[in-house]
């Protein structure tokens, strides 16, 4: 992506030599997700999990959230990532659509349920609480009645990894541009039982298709089963796919060469001014 100059406002937008900003980003190799823990009822339930992927308004989340910093997430992992399957779509916002499924599934006038944020904001979730309440809202609209809960990082991650949530806004940064990195930590039955796989899905289909891409070094083999992986893992409806956050920094105008690594790690070696 090409640099983006910052706007100079009263002043504000230059460093000390008077010099403009720029900011300088790349797609970040990370997601941002509300986990659905489908051992809970009645989000064990696909047509409820689908029905709450149908009711929530990302396009407005994505705009409020994230000030339009982050593209709307579809699959587990973002597009910069090889196997990335462009054929799977959003499911689409609809209320319509959402109450209808929820009644097929046996609950035409809703369910009372939680949902879970931390108290502070980070790259993958920026404004916690106002993210969960648009959530809340969006939900309200089919008859699902939410209690937002605010949780401190520490206590929140260690109830989640022993399966006490319902919804949970959480989000995964790699670390190597590789598909297992998403799918063996957050969708295996292994995960399960240590805790990441926040989603507490475990099915053995799913299970063997990832295990297959990880059994070969062929791309096309692993590209194959990371496909089906990904099918799966929409069609369950198992998370509420957010976004995929820019990872970028500020340099001064005048530094040319840096580049923002979608891992988030710093690299000045091909730095020139």
């Amino acid at each position: 992506m090409p640099d983006r100059v910052v706007a100079e406002a009263a002043g504000r937008g230059r460093c000390e030599e008077g010099q403009l900003l720029k900011v300088v980003e790349t797609p970040g190799f990370m997601t941002a997700f509300v986990a659905l823990n489908t051992q809970k009822k009645p989000l064990d339930n696909p047509k409820v999990r689908q029905a709450l992927n149908i009711a929530f308004d990302r396009t407005t989340y994505l705009k409020i959230v994230f000030d339009n910093t982050a593209t709307p997430a579809v699959n587990a992992y973002p597009p910069n990532t090889w196997s990335y399957d462009k054929q799977i779509t959003a499911y689409p916002y609809s209320v319509d659509r959402a109450k209808k499924l929820l009644a097929d599934a046996g609950f035409p006038n809703g369910f009372d349920t939680t949902i879970w944020v931390r108290p502070n904001g980070s790259v993958l979730n920026p404004n916690p609480k106002v993210g969960a309440e648009l959530l809340q809202a969006d939900l309200a609209k089919i008859g699902v009645k939410t209690q937002v809960k605010v949780i401190e990082w520490g206590k929140l991650i260690k109830k989640a990894k022993q399966g006490q949530h319902d919804m949970l806004f959480i989000g995964w940064a790699g670390d190597n541009g590789d598909p297992d990195n998403y799918l063996s930590p957050l969708f295996s039955c292994a995960a399960v039982r240590s805790g990441i796989n926040f989603a507490r899905f475990c099915d053995p289909t799913l299970d063997r298709v990832i295990d297959e891409g990880k059994e070969t070094a062929d791309i096309s083999q692993r590209t194959k089963a990371y496909t089906e992986a990904q099918q799966i893992i929409h069609d369950q409806a198992l998370w509420i796919p957010l976004g995929y956050p820019t990872a970028a920094a500020l340099t001064r105008s005048n530094v040319s060469g840096y580049r923002v690594s979608s891992f988030g790690r710093q690299n000045f070696a091909s730095l020139a001014v």
